[in-house]
């Protein structure tokens, strides 16, 4: 892995100096790749040739930080024309130096880049390399039939010449890079059939069952998830345009970390994507650490302690009241295992949960299951509040969390399609809830997940100088979201916090992860808040 971070660096540094040292010699003066056949235009052929060679190193660079075998092969004979380049520009020894350095140092490490290019990829390169060639050969067929039958002076041939030179440096150019994106792009593993990975979801399954303890274990079962098996241990992710999503925390042995997450690593070195872990909890950190990969700090999962919690006293009486009224109603809130679930109960939450759901699918790939009712699932808990004709207005979905002796919060819905339903559904819900498992003799509710809470509600003047400065801007621009709302409303059950972090590969794929976790939790405003915007309705 450092080989190929110090690689890439080194290329991108090269073909930067390339670049650079070819503009300053007025590379534009000389807009043509093939001015270089004739002897005396050699030197003014080299600049452009050049600037060429050092853009298209500019992408070989990223297929050498993924471990692409082509792209150090292609790299080797770029620099090599890059060293000839400089020196028959205009003698810029130490320019050319600096290559050939480079150049020898790369060649010594080719076991660091494994990562051949799939057989579709090479396919669709030499149609490209086809299309080219029928492209030019029409082009110049073309231009000969124009001269034969026009007979152009001198004068108009050296001018078609002119216009032609930018023209053709384009296309070239375009052609180059095309050609080098389609034969280095990341290789795929085998795509299982449906049966396969669903035997392959109840083999992570048993695992969950004998390993998994924390509050987001449960949700490594997602459907939309595949499934890495090392010894007693799994790791759940997706693949979304070359980055490796992880979410929840491996789960296996504590003794296994270190080589379940070594060998996790050597196999995503392999197909050359690059890491990102959603919601990583603090006893994981030191591996990923270790591991190279860097730690930024994404919110507060809210805990609620069922033995202790109470509406008594002054600072629950808007909760107590929102109790009330909903029971005033004619509410009851029943609890079920959704496996074993009455079907016109069932049939009433699925179409319930149609209605409120925003968009097409379950949002969240970090903290929800993605589906309700299947029948694999058993032993999840489901609360249902509904009106004394039986209506459900409301419902939760829990899923087991040893660690915290009981629950955690998947899906949470408000019925939408009735007007004058009494605020407070989704508080009662909750507060029935706890009574419910302190009654079963459980201890712990893992409910929403308040995004920078820490940032957003410290006070004014706190923390480092950069979260001073960030923090006006970031509770400006949470006004009005579930991302300024839930802290607040996971409040008035009085949980413990305890924090969540997101875990970036190297800094030059943060852009690409961001955007790639933000579709993955199928959120357009804040990475990671799709489980609440997707799944919670309207916590009231």
């Amino acid at each position: 892995m450092h080989v190929r971070v110090l690689a890439s660096r080194a290329v991108l540094v090269l073909a930067l100096v390339g670049l650079i040292s070819s503009l300053l010699r007025g590379i534009w003066r000389d807009l043509s790749l093939f001015g270089g056949v004739l002897p005396d235009a050699g030197t003014a052929s080299a600049r452009p040739a050049l600037i060429t060679v050092s853009i298209v190193l500019l992408f070989t660079a990223r297929g050498l930080r993924k471990g692409h075998r082509l792209s150090w092969v292609l790299t080797l004979g770029l620099l090599t024309a890059s060293a000839v380049l400089h020196l028959v520009r205009g003698l810029d020894v130490l320019a050319a130096a600096l290559v050939v350095v480079g150049t020898v140092w790369l060649a010594t490490q080719r076991s660091a880049f494994p990562v051949l290019p799939n057989r579709r990829d090479v396919r669709r390169a030499v149609l490209l390399v086809v299309f080219a060639v029928v492209f030019l050969v029409v082009t110049f067929v073309g231009l000969g039939i124009w001269i034969a039958v026009t007979d152009p002076g001198t004068a108009e041939i050296e001018r078609l010449g002119r216009i032609l030179r930018p023209v053709e440096f384009v296309l070239e150019l375009a052609f180059l890079l095309t050609l080098l994106w389609s034969l280095t792009s990341s290789r795929r593993p085998v795509r299982l059939n449906p049966a396969d990975h669903a035997e392959e979801r109840e083999r992570a399954r048993a695992i969950v069952q004998r390993w998994g303890t924390g509050t987001l274990d449960y949700f490594a079962l997602r459907d939309d998830k595949d499934w890495f098996f090392v010894g007693r241990s799994v790791i759940a992710h997706s693949v979304r345009g070359g980055v490796c999503l992880v979410s929840p925390d491996p789960i296996g042995p504590p003794e296994d970390r270190e080589q379940t997450w070594a060998e996790f690593l050597d196999y995503t070195e392999d197909f050359g994507w690059s890491v990102a872990i959603i919601g990583a909890g603090q006893d994981w950190l030191p591996v990923y650490e270790a591991a190279g990969l860097r730690i930024v700090y994404l919110g507060d999962e809210a805990i609620v302690d069922c033995t202790t919690f109470t509406t008594a006293g002054g600072s629950h009486k808007s909760l107590r009241q929102a109790v009330s009224r909903v029971e005033r109603a004619g509410y009851t809130t029943t609890f079920h295992d959704p496996a074993t679930i009455d079907p016109h109960l069932r049939a009433q939450i699925e179409t319930m949960s149609d209605e409120s759901r925003r968009g097409e699918t379950e949002r969240g790939f970090s903290m929800t299951l993605s589906r309700l009712f299947d029948p694999h699932d058993t032993g999840l808990l489901l609360s249902v509040t509904a009106t004394e004709a039986g209506r459900v207005d409301a419902f939760c979905q829990w899923v087991p969390a040893p660690a915290i002796g009981g629950w955690s919060l998947d899906v949470m819905r408000r019925r939408l399609d009735v007007e004058g339903l009494p605020n407070g559904l989704i508080d009662t819900n909750i507060v029935h809830t706890v009574a419910e498992l302190k009654a079963r003799g459980h201890t712990g509710l893992g409910l929403n997940f308040a995004v920078l809470r820490e940032v957003l509600e410290a006070e004014e003047g706190a923390g480092t100088r950069i979260e001073q400065l960030t923090r006006p801007v970031l509770q400006r621009l949470s006004q009005g979201t579930q991302m300024a709302t839930l802290g607040q409303f996971n409040e008035k059950f009085d949980p413990s916090w305890v924090p969540r972090y997101t875990v970036l590969d190297s800094v030059e794929y943060v852009a690409t992860q961001a955007v790639v976790m933000a579709g993955a939790e199928g959120v357009t405003e804040i990475p990671v808040i799709g489980r609440f915007l997707g799944n919670v309705g309207q916590p009231s």
